[in-house]
């Protein structure tokens, strides 16, 4: 009889607005569109999508190598050569892993509010004759929008075969996992990331450095607070699929001097959410306040400054601190990671919790400066456009004149 770890990451934070069906049920069809990815013992890959074989229950998949049924009891997998790993990916699908045995939200807090009752990847007793040991990982963890993730929920689902005593398994397979699927196709999402982008120099005691090489405990140079020690990182990688399916996730570029004073250095790479400084006499004017935090998305309103939909594949880093910090990427002033509803939700459960008690007077929820809300931003952005005026203005060209004939009170 086989070992069976069963492993659930909080990780790739993916949310859906409507939930599920009221008649939701594990079928074949149901898996329409999940893409599936076989690795195999001789490190060669198959990428195949799933079909469904009616309009009510069976479904599957076939290649060079391997093939996938299931109607609505057990799946078959056939491979004729070693199967190292298995990944399943139900997101195109509009479909989920639903890995807990209880129904709705009863207990509560353990099953995720309209899925029904759950289970994970469990073997035919006909298999219960393999040897050695099996891993199945879920990740992707889902939250109905507004609420937490409870950790019963998942997109992916990969089973590592590779400790098997051929390095893989070959022949016939029959497992089950119970599938949920969605009130409404396409209505499951990344969650947004606010982060900076892999490769992103970041200014520290020793230097600019990559943001994929910053450990816990750097000391990284703040604009309000001189060094101060980087708490932990997170990053996520967003690939081509994902970003296809969700144009969100592609990031802004700011291309070398946008911003004004030479700033960025270089071209710098964040996502859409992630705040910049402004620090102009207009800010001053409209805000009474040096600084102002704006989404770089608001931005690209501005020359050099737009989404950059040609990239392949991205990768996020959050960097953390024990407060709100304005940080330097690329010479230019940015934000550092800022806890809030919306961005508890792209960080995984444990590190929520472990923020929790890193931080129980809640300092991440501060923000560093004024961040003002949508409308104003908008506004903000529209009146430098007008004037002509960068968005980061050398100290002594800041003016104490209403550029723009607006009062200073006009919030």
């Amino acid at each position: 009889m086989p070992s069976i770890d069963i492993v659930r990451r909080d990780e790739n934070p993916h949310e859906t607005v409507h939930g599920f069906r009221t008649d939701t049920a594990s079928r074949g069809t149901d898996l329409a569109g999940a893409k599936i990815t076989a690795t195999y013992s001789d490190g060669t890959t198959e990428t195949l999508t799933w079909i469904a074989y009616d309009p009510y229950t069976n479904g599957g998949t076939s290649g060079d190598n391997i093939e996938m049924s299931y109607g609505w009891d057990w799946h078959n997998l056939t491979t004729t050569k070693p199967l190292a790993s298995l990944k399943i990916d139900l997101q195109p699908a509009s479909s989920v892993f639903d890995t807990t045995y209880d129904y709705n939200d009863f207990p509560s807090g353990i099953s995720t509010p309209g899925s029904k009752n759950g289970f994970p990847f469990e073997l035919d007793t006909a298999d219960q004759g393999v040897s050695g040991d099996i891993t199945v990982t879920y990740s992707g963890t889902v939250n109905i929008a507004g609420s937490p993730a409870v950790g019963d929920i998942y997109t992916t689902m990969e089973i590592d075969f590779s400790q098997l005593p051929a390095g893989g398994f070959l022949g016939l397979l029959k497992w089950n996992s119970d599938i949920d699927t969605l009130e409404v196709p396409g209505d499951l999402l990344p969650s947004p990331a606010t982060c900076l982008v892999r490769g992103t120099l970041v200014t520290t005691d020793l230097g600019e450095i990559p943001v994929e090489e910053l450990k816990s405990g750097c000391k990284i140079l703040t604009r309000d607070n001189g060094f101060q020690e980087l708490v932990v990182t997170t990053s996520r990688v967003v690939e081509a699929p994902e970003l296809r399916r969700n144009e969100r996730l592609f990031p802004v570029r700011i291309t070398a001097g946008a911003l004004g004073a030479g700033l960025p250095k270089r071209d710098l790479l964040v996502s859409r959410q992630h705040r910049m400084v402004i620090s102009s006499n207009i800010v001053r004017r409209m805000f009474a306040s040096d600084v102002a935090l704006v989404a770089a998305i608001r931005l690209t309103e501005l020359p050099g400054i737009y989404v950059d939909d040609t990239v392949k594949q991205v990768e996020y880093f959050h960097l953390i601190f024990s407060r709100h910090e304005v940080v330097f990427a690329e010479s230019a002033p940015t934000e550092s990671f800022l806890m809030n509803h919306e961005t508890k939700r792209t960080l995984p459960k444990a590190q929520r919790e472990e923020f929790e008690a890193l931080f129980p007077e809640a300092k991440l929820e501060i923000a560093a400066h004024l961040i003002p809300s949508n409308a104003l931003q908008k506004e903000l952005i529209r009146r430098h456009v007008k004037n002509d005026k960068d968005l980061l203005a050398p100290q002594t060209a800041l003016q104490s004149t209403n550029v723009d004939g607006w009062p200073a009170s006009a919030h």
